[in-house]
């Protein structure tokens, strides 16, 4: 991997470090729910993402990691570090980036999106959640897609969402398949 790489995503995860609020809906022209949009992921790394976020309060999250050049999700890391106060999550980008450019980089691993949890039954992603997406997706040019599932903690269920590259005010339904 080359230096300027590993610069991009060192800074990936500080773009304006918005909080990401669970107060209020996109409109529905933001939100596509038929497509063939599928997130492949393996067993463990949802067993592990349900299992951390569920056992916590709403707006929890972590990052969804993958191998370079590929959209598949190998791993979860649960950000212990985020800014959470059941309203809204702010990642701790500064550890993130941190883990980014020490450990997953090396490794081949890099960020394939963000998951967290929501209030209640509000299962979608919001506007800051989508404009959030929007500027890492700008500073993150070889993703064409970013993976951001909404868990409902009360329900232990999981909402499959993504955004594309090429329409990243669009929240789109997807299928998880399991590799």
């Amino acid at each position: 991997m080359t230096d300027n790489y590993q610069s991009l995503k060192q800074a990936d995860l500080s773009v304006g470090n918005p909080k990401l609020q669970a107060n209020e809906k996109p409109t529905p022209q933001r939100i596509c729910y038929k497509s063939e949009a599928i997130i492949n992921m393996t067993r463990e790394a949802f067993d592990k993402t349900m299992l951390a976020i569920c056992s916590r309060p709403a707006e929890s999250g972590g990052l969804l990691l993958g191998q370079v050049g590929s959209n598949d999700v190998c791993d979860f890391f649960f950000d212990v570090g985020g800014n959470f106060t059941g309203a809204s999550y702010s990642p701790d980008h500064v550890t993130l980036n941190k883990k980014m450019k020490e450990e997953w980089i090396p490794a081949g691993l890099d960020m394939k999106g963000f998951v967290h949890s929501h209030p209640g039954s509000l299962d979608t992603l919001t506007y800051e959640d989508l404009m959030y997406i929007k500027r890492l997706l700008l500073v993150n040019p070889d993703m064409s897609m970013f993976i951001a599932p909404i868990i409902i903690p009360p329900e232990f269920r999981i909402r499959a969402m993504v955004v594309f590259r090429d329409n990243p005010g669009t929240a789109v339904e997807a299928r998880i398949n399991f590799f």
